[in-house]
């Protein structure tokens, strides 16, 4: 995979996880299969402020019940808004959505979720500081170990 697609799979995966962030701490209630996201106003200025490039994505679902459609919606066309065509040429970030990268860095992104939601669920934790923890967490070498057998059954299957 090229520097570039590897760029833009971390990007695409980034806004992502920050996706999963917003619905975990700001869940304000849940109509049928929808939750209401209700983000408090000191933090809607610091992500303005410390994380523009999604920011907007907070902006579009503050005071907003998201279901699964308008999540899958809604994150595509910010990553398109944000990457492609601006630091990406056009269409990168498209063909990202179906990459292996992604598939596993979101697979991991939701075991290691999974396993620390009790951590997480303590006390607020900012975007950074998840990023942090699963940075740490992926890079240990039980999961390094991990993600070693599934790449190598991986490219067995492929052969």
């Amino acid at each position: 995979m090229s520097d570039l697609m590897i760029s833009a799979v971390a990007d695409v995966a980034e806004v992502m996880k920050f996706e999963n962030w917003l619905r975990f701490y700001f869940v304000k209630e849940e109509e049928g299969e929808a939750v209401r996201i209700e983000i408090p106003a000191e933090i809607m200025e610091h992500l303005k402020k410390t994380q523009e490039h999604l920011a907007g994505l907070a902006e579009q679902y503050n005071g907003e019940l998201v279901d699964y459609q308008k999540s899958c919606t809604d994150t595509c066309a910010h990553v398109a808004l944000v990457y492609d065509g601006n630091k990406y040429p056009p269409g990168t970030v498209t063909s990202v959505w179906d990459t292996k990268a992604l598939k596993l860095e979101m697979y991991l992104f939701g075991l290691w979720m999974q396993g620390h939601e009790a951590q997480l669920d303590e006390e607020f934790m900012d975007f950074p500081a998840w990023m942090s923890g699963f940075e740490q967490w992926k890079n240990t070498a039980e999961v390094q170990d991990y993600l070693d057998r599934l790449t190598d059954v991986g490219q067995r299957a492929n052969q």
